[in-house]
């Protein structure tokens, strides 16, 4: 019998708490709307599945191994078989440390078992349930953000109406997807959708907010009239925004990070209208750990570094570009050389067709997301990044080769440029074996 559950847990942090997603630290003066940790399991009677979104930048592995071994010892779900994906929103606290921003370790330490605890709520409220998929298309709202430039340079978000704008550097990933489960009654217990867009970002930015994912999970609650967890998981979108570099939005702030949420949910209230459920499910999952070496930090780096350091100010947050990546060079000079991380797949197989969801740990350059799903057995291939690690930006070779703000060498870009093929080659294997 196919059972399903589905729970969420606020993980909205304290006002002061240091926010990250920009080049300086932002302290969170007041709160937007709530941050949450949403749970979706899935039980076929011999396998149980676990998907956790959390509304945050991005997790990093060693948090996540904790989450795991909590779920395993109280849920009987391997850790295999629980994947757990961060939104991205940038207006969230500091999960992780990028640029010139540390991680908050005092809120990881609060977020830690409130994940887990969402984990045992959703197996606690699982009951007997139908579960489906559609696919649509959504071509408005997402944008390759990296342009070719009159001048033979590649350059991300070059601003809006800028005449050196020649054509964008690649494409967009317009595939939605959307799950919908519900119970034995047809009452909807949750949705998970999944779409390939940056975050949106409104203003203030120093304002605690699920950015559209949140407005999305609102929206979508409402057209359907129902209370139940809505999830916006993101596809393959390093080098994709919202920005449309001709048409400067007409709303301002939150007003156009609401429009944008309100278009999607509207996609995706039409593919749930329409999908044909069933009970008849089976479920598998596999993972694999890849490991993937670090860009080399010479020595003659590490002296220009220090060099670009030896007269900047005390305060990090007086810090120019300039001395921040001057500090991510000496940091990346103490870590390892390497990098140990996952590639995670689920399948769902029923009489009406299968799907796969496949966890990536990074920022994923679009075109990685393209190549997978083209390679995949599964229609459809339901690319999710940010799960179960965070290893930074992931170009594609070709975007090393044409330089920009995703490739300069940080924490939150560090890995060799083979690191696309590394993913891709996993990617595709794992998926064949399922």
């Amino acid at each position: 019998m196919f059972k399903a559950g589905a729970a969420q847990r606020d993980i909205t942090p304290l006002l002061g708490t240091s926010l990250v997603g920009f080049f300086h630290e932002r302290k969170a003066r007041d709160v937007r709307d709530p941050l949450y940790a949403k749970a979706l399991v899935l039980d076929d009677g011999e396998n149980r599945l676990g998907f956790v979104l959390c509304d945050l930048i991005a997790l990093e592995k060693e948090y996540i191994s904790e989450v795991r071994r909590l779920v395993e010892s109280d849920c009987e779900i391997p850790p295999e078989n629980l994947m757990v994906a961060c939104t991205h929103t940038h207006t969230g606290p500091a999960s992780v440390g990028a640029l010139g921003v540390d991680r908050d370790e005092g809120y990881l330490e609060f977020l830690v078992p409130r994940i887990a605890d969402v984990v045992r709520m959703a197996v606690n409220r699982l009951r007997e349930a139908e579960i489906g998929w559609e696919v649509g298309r959504e071509e408005r709202i997402s944008f390759n953000r990296r342009y070719w430039m009159r001048d033979g340079t590649v350059r991300t978000n070059p601003g809006y109406n800028n005449p050196d704008i020649v054509r964008p550097a690649g494409p967009i990933d317009p595939e939605v997807v959307a799950i919908r489960v519900s119970d034995a009654e047809g009452r909807t217990v949750a949705v998970l959708a999944n779409f390939a867009l940056h975050y949106v970002g409104g203003s203030p930015t120093d304002v605690v907010s699920a950015d559209y994912f949140g407005m999305f999970a609102e929206e979508i609650q409402r057209m359907h009239g129902e209370r139940f967890v809505a999830m916006l998981s993101n596809g393959c979108c390093g080098d994709v925004n919202n920005i449309d570099v001709h048409n400067p939005p007409e709303r301002k702030g939150y007003a156009h990070v609401e429009h944008v949420a309100s278009i999607l949910a509207a996609d995706v209230y039409s593919l749930t209208e329409h999908i044909k459920p069933t009970s008849e499910v089976q479920l598998r999952a596999a993972s694999r750990n890849v490991t993937i070496p670090i860009r080399p930090v010479t020595e003659k780096m590490a002296e220009a570094a220090r060099e670009t350091l030896r007269d900047a100010p005390e305060d990090i947050n007086r810090y120019t570009k300039e001395q921040i990546y001057a500090r991510e060079v000496l940091l990346l000079r103490e870590m390892p050389r390497e990098v140990e991380t996952e590639v995670q797949a689920f399948a769902l197989r029923s009489e009406l067709g299968d799907m796969a969801i496949l966890g990536l740990p990074g920022e994923m350059f679009v075109e990685i997301g393209l190549r997978i799903k083209e390679g995949s057995p599964f229609r459809p291939t339901m690319i999710v990044e940010l799960a179960n690690d965070w290893v930074g930006y992931v170009p594609t070779k070709k975007a090393f080769g044409e330089g920009g703000y995703e490739t300069e060498l940080a924490r939150s870009s560090k890995l060799v440029p083979e690191a696309e093929d590394v993913f891709v080659e996993t990617a595709c294997e794992l998926l064949g074996c399922l």
